[in-house]
């Protein structure tokens, strides 16, 4: 599996807007127009070059308005009907060419790009300012909200519809489960130790103007960074995915050093480990193991069958020889996801021990 734009596809989903850069013409507005189309959402494109702060914010008007219990007049925004629409309706939002928008756009659109409603998958597109129209730099808060992404021609979708009468096949979606959460401790962990580590990565301006349009780390970033790992490995995302994401929120710099540090920390990949449970090693650190668990358990919940519980079954008898209080804080979890009307056989030995404590907690 290519996994082609699956960087961009993830990160909207939840709640953290990148910013797909492409020069003209490589399919950008195309691909999130028949994104919509393939998961029945509404599409709303925002042609940033021509839009007014109003239009993101909304039209002033003066209303009467109740306050303590008294009538004032006081001035408020009314949104109009797309910006209304989504907000409160499925839908995915494009924010096109918005390295066309001026400096006064992209300060109206700063709010709306943090706080994304719950309802919208939120994208950006746009072409390298010195491709573009009328090419203007991003500003750095704008910047630091997004996740910048080189946008990747979907060079075999585009030949097949050629060879098939302009019909384009519909975009390959990584659906972010709703689980995806369960994975946030074990990526917080990491970013923390990384952030111990290298204090001086917390967060770094930078120095040359030049550099102020591109991702750089900070809190703010950092976090996105947690949320978009977590997301990424719910789907089982590559790790060429997972470093275009990390690259898109902190930059190439202290991107690459913590892809580095990754390396250093030998975390087991869940899949790896439920198909042969007996690779798990748990680190020392008991956050950092009980997270790990966590992430198997989310994954076979995720993608679920007799088969892959009852590996998971053998995972926690390999947990528990290593850490009783780590396979044990999750074992009732193991059992709420079990396949339903599943009956599955009596195991002895270790499991058995583990039953008989989790039944006599309850």
């Amino acid at each position: 599996m290519s996994q082609t734009n699956w960087a961009p596809l993830i990160a909207g989903q939840v709640g953290v807007v990148p910013l797909s850069l492409g020069i003209p013409g490589v399919a950008k507005t195309a691909f999130f127009e028949s994104l919509a189309h393939t998961t029945g959402r509404r599409f709303i494109p925002y042609m940033l070059d021509q839009a007014l702060p109003e239009d993101l914010k909304g039209y002033p008007l003066v209303q009467d308005i109740q306050v303590n219990g008294s009538t004032a007049r006081a001035m408020v925004h009314v949104l109009e009907e797309a910006r209304l629409r989504a907000e409160s309706e499925p839908t995915v939002v494009l924010l096109d060419e918005l390295t066309c928008a001026g400096h006064s756009i992209q300060a109206a659109a700063l709010q709306w790009v943090n706080n994304p409603s719950p309802n919208s998958w939120m994208f950006a597109a746009a072409n390298p300012p010195d491709k573009a129209a009328a090419g203007v730099d991003l500003t750095p808060p704008m910047v630091n909200r997004l996740c910048v992404i080189p946008w990747e021609t979907p060079v075999e979708a585009i030949r097949q519809g050629w060879r098939n009468g302009l019909e384009f096949p519909a975009p390959d979606v990584p659906i972010v489960p709703a689980n995806w959460r369960d994975h946030l401790p074990k990526w917080g962990c990491l970013v923390d130790d990384f952030i111990q580590r290298f204090p001086d990565r917390m967060e770094a301006y930078p120095r040359d103007p030049a550099k102020a349009a591109e991702p750089y780390p900070t809190p703010r970033s950092w976090t996105n960074t947690v949320k978009l790992l977590a997301a990424a490995e719910s789907v089982s995302a590559s790790k060429h995915v997972r470093r275009l994401l990390v690259n898109g929120c902190v930059g190439d710099g202290a991107g690459s050093e913590f892809t580095a540090f990754l390396e250093t920390q030998a975390l087991p990949d869940p899949e790896d480990v439920l198909a042969d449970p007996q690779t798990l090693r748990l680190p020392r650190r008991g956050d950092l193991a009980v997270a790990i668990v966590r992430g198997i358990l989310a994954r076979v919940e995720t993608d679920n069958s007799i088969e892959r519980w009852e590996r998971c079954c053998d995972v926690f008898e390999h947990a528990y020889r290593q850490s009783k209080d780590i396979a044990m804080a999750g074992y009732g979890r193991l059992w709420k996801i079990k396949p339903a009307a599943y009956a599955p056989p009596k195991r002895n030995g270790v499991f058995a021990e583990m039953d008989r404590l989790r039944n006599a907690n309850n």
